[in-house]
């Protein structure tokens, strides 16, 4: 704020009164300087908020699933850097179909460490469902979107809990922020993840046990002026200049809908539980497998895995490819996989063809997502010894229930 004496910057904008007290007692010199305009970024989220279900459906949260945010500042005592692994083990420990993981690095370690490098260590959380936001933008999108919001000591955990969406702490660093700041206050009383507990049942009950008013009385520090912000800062502005505002109002924007393309999660660990006519599964990523918190599943490999330890390991193999010959890719698939008992893919017609060495073929028609499902489905049901004539007419899959028909062929 100040060179030799002197204060250099024309405007210090501030985004609260409690910042102004904070430079009185910091840098009182600077006190003339002093504008309290809002925050424009925050503005924007707040002009978001009825584009949510937009924003989820582009970050492919469906309308039954819990979106996960986890955000992570810069430097070593950030999240990233104390955790790196954390985002990875949400998205093994965490049913796919209940739960999407949205992962938003700050651009530091983008480019400190180079795209390539980030994407490298972020690879396999993207084959295993994790939406990885690009630095420039979807970050506010993604905290509009959010049911939780998993962080550290940045200023996008603080956005979020000014938003009113429950936040967990992984790391809390307080002595490398302002002791009288917000966001040392809200390091202070946040509830705190343990990374090294199961996540599931940490991020359900900080959802379940959530009041936005629990720590309002920090978050309403994020801002004097809510929705203000761009009125105010271009008042000041045009002033500056000595010239007249434009006649149209000064609006914030709503965030842009985010260009990420939500991945699928390609090999799964199925968890099965079969009932009289009726079957429940629970998905999660084959790297869950390496998880100690998620025990036992059918391992059903994608075609195009690009890891041979699950094409090796497979019991069911998948390919949404469509074939004029179903069982012939099926049977000649199996050959080279002998420890694989079914295959499945499509004709042309768009039916699914499940089968194996041996086995009866199984007939159904469903969305992409259902193949693997239906596939572990089938798998489980002939290793419990029942026959296919008995196949069930229902599947739930986490809190989404589908009808299904699956016929046995001769």
């Amino acid at each position: 704020m100040l060179h030799e004496g002197e204060v250099v910057p024309s405007v210090a904008v501030l985004s609260h009164h409690e910042q102004r007290d904070r430079l009185a007692r910091y840098c009182p010199q600077a006190l003339p300087a002093a504008l309290v305009a809002g925050d424009p970024c925050f503005d924007r989220m707040l002009a978001s908020r009825p584009l949510r279900d937009s924003y989820r459906n582009r970050l492919g949260i469906g309308p039954d699933q819990r979106c996960v945010a986890v955000s992570s500042t810069w430097g070593q005592a950030s999240l990233f850097g104390r955790h790196p692994s954390l985002v990875l083990r949400l998205a093994r420990q965490l049913p796919l179909d209940e739960y999407r993981v949205v992962v938003a690095l700050h651009p530091n370690i983008w480019h400190g460490h180079s795209p390539w490098q980030v994407r490298m260590w972020l690879a396999e959380c993207a084959r295993a469902g994790v939406v990885v936001l690009p630095p420039e933008e979807g970050w506010r999108a993604a905290l509009v979107a959010a049911d939780v919001t998993i962080g550290d000591h940045g200023s996008v955990t603080f956005y979020s809990a000014a938003l009113g969406t429950p936040v967990l702490l992984a790391t809390w660093p307080e002595e490398t922020v302002d002791p009288a700041s917000p966001i040392a206050a809200l390091l202070r009383t946040a509830p705190r993840l343990d990374p090294e507990a199961p996540l599931a049942g940490q991020v359900d009950a900080a959802i379940a046990g959530h009041s936005p008013a629990e720590h309002s009385h920090i978050t309403e520090l994020a801002t004097s002026e809510p929705g203000r912000s761009a009125a105010l800062l271009r008042a000041e502005i045009y002033t500056r200049l000595d010239l007249p505002e434009p006649p149209v109002p000064a609006d914030s924007a709503a965030v842009p809908l985010p260009a990420a393309q939500p991945p699928g999660a390609g090999s799964q660990l199925i968890q099965v539980r079969l009932a009289d006519r009726s079957a429940s599964v629970t998905r999660f990523p084959a790297t869950a497998l390496d998880e100690p918190a998620v025990s036992g599943g059918v391992l059903v490999t994608c075609a195009d895995e690009p890891d041979r330890r699950w094409l090796e390991l497979a019991e069911v193999l998948v390919h949404d490819d469509r074939y004029d010959d179903p069982l012939r890719w099926i049977s000649a698939s199996l050959s080279r996989l002998p420890g694989c008992l079914l295959a499945a893919t499509r004709d042309r017609a768009g039916d699914w063809i499940i089968s194996g060495t041996d086995q009866p073929v199984v007939r159904f028609q469903g969305a992409d997502d259902l193949g693997p499902a239906c596939a572990a489905v089938v798998h489980a049901w002939l290793c419990s010894g029942r026959t296919p004539h008995e196949l069930p007419e229902q599947l739930q899959l986490g809190p989404r229930t589908e009808p299904v028909q699956l016929s046995f062929e001769d």
